[in-house]
């Protein structure tokens, strides 16, 4: 899931038009990425980074809530 079989790289990326992850998108790109291009990527990366930490903290918090009214320990 990580590498898409296209080399398709497109702007709108959390589209169902965009055939690739974001993180395909990166490991597609950054061999050939030079300059500002690498910024980009880089950026594209710490986003993706701050989005799975935000999901995972919420999941935590839905977790530990519904432990306390569960009454398993």
């Amino acid at each position: 899931m990580v590498l898409s079989a296209t080399g398709l790289v497109s702007f709108r990326l959390l589209t169902s038009e965009n055939p690739s992850t974001i993180a395909a998108n990166i490991a597609l790109a950054f061999p050939e990425a030079y300059g500002t291009n690498v910024n980009v990527l880089i950026a594209t990366g710490l986003i993706l980074f701050i989005v799975t930490f935000l999901v995972n903290a919420l999941a935590r918090w839905i977790v530990s809530r519904r432990a306390e009214f569960s009454g398993a320990n």
